[in-house]
């Protein structure tokens, strides 16, 4: 790679440096002897270089700033504001458990008592609820059992009276219908025969009226017999049987009221049960959530970086705030200290738009910070950005692409998040090739032009170029292997002439 702080790959430079420096001399001693003017006039070795076969990196320049791989942010995590009683300076190297941040907790720990004296009350409120649900329970099961009760007594007396009274009331009265028709057929005898008796004088009239008496009295409760049997089997037993039936309705239906009215008593009193636990419950979160804030009112490292306070990490001019320090309030939320992992960095660089397009994943490249010049590490492309960001207001038209290259090594260097950088991605290699210093190449109308020192002049040559880095070009055509072209403009009526571009086939 030509460059000043890396090594050369196949010929070095400095080889052909030298080996042109050794013909240039060769050549000042010929011209010298054949006097063909002064060489001081022309150029001197510096001013040349010797064309040969070799190679030449091409890369990219770019620059930017350093930042970790990895860092973690620690945020203030309490509800409320809080005032730094204890902090570690910025720039400090921590490991894990190392204290950052100490805050003020005498508020975080009212809270907790005062949600401790909460929690009591709230277990008093659950025990209490639990006692009304079970003395509830025990009454729905009591008033239940009574309406069961009374269902059951009903329909046994519905079948008492249906298997009992009816059959013993209809055989009573059958027997009474019986006994009426009986009673009535011997007194209708019994009167036909006084009747005959009478007309033969065998018994007096006092006696026949008597017998007619008894007679009509048998029949009048003939008659009774018949129309009880009738009543009641037309409406007292329809009566009745609609009266036990009705009974048995009411106590069917006062045990369904008594299901739905206890069932939701019962419901009433777990609600408040629920009600009170849920209460328990938050009471009891809120107390883990205070215990935790009082655990947070300490923050420690989760894991080793540099210390980086929160207010340093401005997002512009007006955001950059005064350094945290003992007795700065901060708020719910707001960041505190940001922890990179200095060991594994990575150069956040930017490319040209037009270069972009030749930066791909995996390419090596060498990193150098402005805070360590002498010093060079080594790295790869990790990412290339998908979209060009712009200039700003410096330079509206510029387009450039973010690049990030990892580091493959620290190399034991204190790397700090934001040290400017530079790198030089090497995009490719240019191998077996002539080529030439971009600075001997000019562009004419004719194309590109080199100058090539020949005996006390220069001869202009349209050359064909190939790929390029910012210190070499390749030529595919207009030179030769031994040919010095020379690195400025030449001095004035020293080009003598104008050789049109050669095949390549004459390299």
């Amino acid at each position: 790679m030509q460059h000043t702080f890396t090594h050369r790959r196949g010929i070095s430079i400095t080889g052909v440096v030298l080996t042109g420096t050794a013909l240039v001399v060769l050549i000042l001693v010929a011209l010298l002897s054949s006097g063909g003017g002064s060489t001081d006039e022309i150029h001197n070795e510096t001013d040349l270089h010797l064309v040969q076969i070799g190679e030449f990196d091409v890369s990219i320049p770019a620059s930017g700033e350093l930042s970790a791989h990895d860092q973690v942010e620690l945020r203030c995590q309490l509800d409320s504001s809080a005032t730094i009683v204890e902090i570690i300076d910025e720039g400090s190297g921590v490991e894990v458990g190392d204290v950052l941040v100490r805050l003020d907790d005498k508020d975080v720990t009212e809270r907790i008592r005062s949600a401790e004296e909460s929690i009591v009350s709230a277990k008093n409120q659950v025990e209490t609820k639990a006692a009304d649900l079970a003395i509830t329970k025990n009454s729905r099961e009591s008033s239940l059992a009574k309406a069961h009760v009374s269902v059951d007594q009903t329909r046994l007396a519905l079948l008492a009276w249906g298997e009992g009274d009816v059959v013993a009331k209809r055989n009573m009265l059958s027997l009474s219908l019986r006994t009426a028709k009986k009673d009535f057929s011997r007194l209708e005898q019994k009167h036909k025969k006084s009747l005959e008796l009478r007309d033969r004088d065998f018994i007096s009239q006092n006696d026949l009226e008597q017998d007619e008496i008894q007679m009509i009295r048998a029949e009048a409760q003939l008659s009774q017999a018949k129309l009880d049997q009738e009543v009641y089997e037309k409406y007292t037993f329809e009566r009745d049987k609609q009266r036990h039936e009705s009974d048995l309705k009411q106590a069917e239906d006062e045990l369904e009221r008594v299901k739905t009215r206890t069932q939701a008593s019962v419901r009433s009193a777990q609600s408040n049960l629920d009600a009170a636990d849920a209460n328990l419950e938050s009471k009891q979160e809120r107390l883990v959530q205070y215990q935790e804030e009082l655990v947070n009112c300490t923050v420690v490292a989760p894991a080793p970086g540099m210390v980086v306070y929160g207010t340093t990490l401005g997002g512009g001019r007006g955001d950059r705030r005064e350094p945290l320090r003992v007795g700065s309030n901060v708020s719910r939320n707001q960041l505190l200290i940001v922890l990179p992992d200095t060991d594994r960095m990575f150069a956040d660089v930017k490319v040209n738009e037009a270069l972009s397009g030749n930066v791909k994943s995996g390419q090596s490249a060498i990193i150098r910070m402005d805070a360590f010049d002498e010093q060079v590490l080594s790295g790869h492309v990790d990412s290339v950005g998908v979209l060009a960001e712009g200039g700003g207001w410096r330079d509206p038209n510029r387009r450039d692409y973010s690049v990030k290259v990892s580091i493959d090594g620290n190399g034991k260097l204190a790397l700090k998040p934001s040290m400017r950088c530079q790198a030089l991605i090497l995009v490719d290699v240019v191998k077996e090739a002539l080529f030439v210093p971009v600075q001997s190449v000019r562009r004419s109308e004719r194309g590109s032009v080199v100058y090539i020192a020949e005996s006390g002049g220069y001869r202009s040559t349209v050359v064909d170029l190939g790929r390029s880095s910012e210190l070499y070009v390749e030529v595919l055509s207009g030179l030769q292997v031994g040919d010095q072209v020379l690195l400025r403009d030449p001095p004035p009526g020293t080009v003598f002439e104008i050789v049109d571009t050669p095949n390549a086939s004459d390299v």
